[in-house]
């Protein structure tokens, strides 16, 4: 087992319920293997237990106060507190969100009868089959799926890891959400299958049904376009990515909608027209930090030409997932786009993560997802 000594202001974190240490607030490292499960002292006293790794600068996530071990029990109860508070949502959801159910490194969402499970942590791949035991006890699921098969890791070490962990291959299945019918393809799908963070955004969306035409940008498989759909708008949906419009398209089908899927880089609006109502929910763009004004740059270039496409007094939604980018950030993204395209703009409010993907108020890191509604102000009034 590796024994980490924390610095005054490693120690300082935990007392405050940040479960991440990084390693310039260590002391000491006392280990054999450079990655594990760590006892965590403090001036020689035991703080607790955590998931370490040698290799990256977020070194150290924090699990339990507690000198309790690490295993099948440890797992099975943190996954029945975090059942227990889902007991009333649908089957379709978030189970467990990572440092929200206090469980760093692990996500686990539910298809009704699926799960899928995605590592990001290299200490907790040696532990994979406890967890799947564990998983099973609590869900008794009739099948497991990982989708550790990142983009850019979200730790160094990991691997990129894909395919069954426990019963037979997942079917693709339909999801109901807003009284409306989604596909979701667990095994093909982008991250998990679905993008159920934004359950609350997509209903969020159906108070603009006076809009008359609406784009939906980075539209995936058609979750905002439905919706806006559903309410009588003239709805173009844009993606790259030809097998995710498929999937779109047969979304619209199931639910007799009539969406103009496109398929285009949503980063590029050259050729389209003039909107009521525009949804942009991009890829996360940046993973650090260092990496803001290359954020501030796109999403900047990006609201310049959703203004350019946007009605007197359309509404827009311009979202984030990465938690690099905090509100004010976006704020001051639109407001600059604003003044360049001579725009009054009027915020409307903020959607984020809905009750199946708690964050930490201790960790604002873990509260990743925003999404800024604002309103375009006509110039006549003034």
């Amino acid at each position: 087992m590796e024994i980490v000594k924390l610095k005054k202001r490693g120690f300082e974190k935990i007392e405050r319920n940040h479960l991440w240490i990084f390693s310039d607030e260590i002391e000491e490292v006392l280990s054999d293997k450079g990655v594990g499960i760590a006892n965590i002292f403090y001036d020689d006293k035991f703080v607790g237990r955590g998931l370490y790794n040698g290799n990256t600068k977020n070194s150290l996530k924090f699990l339990t106060y507690k000198d309790e071990e690490i295993n099948l029990n440890f797992f099975r109860r943190r996954f029945e507190f975090a059942k227990l508070r889902r007991k009333q949502l649908s089957p379709f959801r978030r189970e467990i969100n990572s440092e929200g159910d206090l469980l760093p490194g692990l996500i686990v969402d539910r298809f009704d009868k699926t799960l899928v499970v995605q590592v990001r942590s290299v200490a907790l791949e040696s532990l994979k089959n406890i967890i799947v035991d564990a998983l099973l006890e609590s869900y008794d699921p009739e099948s497991i799926y990982e989708r550790s098969d990142f983009e850019s890791l979200p730790e160094d070490g990991l691997s990129r890891s894909k395919g069954i962990l426990y019963g037979s291959m997942p079917e693709i299945q339909t999801l109901e959400e807003n009284g409306l019918k989604f596909a979701v393809d667990v095994v093909n799908g982008q991250k998990t299958g679905f993008f159920l963070d934004q359950r609350e955004s997509r209903a969020f969306v159906r108070n603009f049904s006076g809009s008359k035409r609406a784009l939906d940008l980075f539209t995936y498989t058609g979750g905002f376009a439905l919706n806006m759909a559903a309410t009588g708008m003239n709805v173009d949906g844009i993606d790259i990515s030809e097998s995710d419009l498929e999937i779109a398209k047969a979304n619209a089908t199931i639910n007799d909608l009539d969406v103009n899927f496109i398929k285009k880089d949503a980063f590029d609006l050259t050729g389209l027209g003039i909107y009521d109502l525009v949804i942009a929910d991009p890829p996360s763009l940046i993973k650090k930090k260092e990496e803001q004004k290359k954020a501030f740059d796109l999403l900047k270039n990006l609201t310049n030409q959703i203004f350019l496409h946007l009605s007197d007094d359309g509404v827009v939604c311009l979202c984030s997932c990465a938690y690099n980018i905090n509100s004010e950030m976006l704020e001051k993204v639109v407001l600059a786009s604003a003044m360049i395209n001579e725009r009054t703009v009027r915020a409307l409010g903020w959607t984020g993560l809905p009750i199946d993907h708690p964050h930490l108020l201790s960790m604002p890191e873990s509260d990743y997802l925003k999404c800024f509604w604002f309103e375009s102000v006509r110039k006549k009034m003034y």
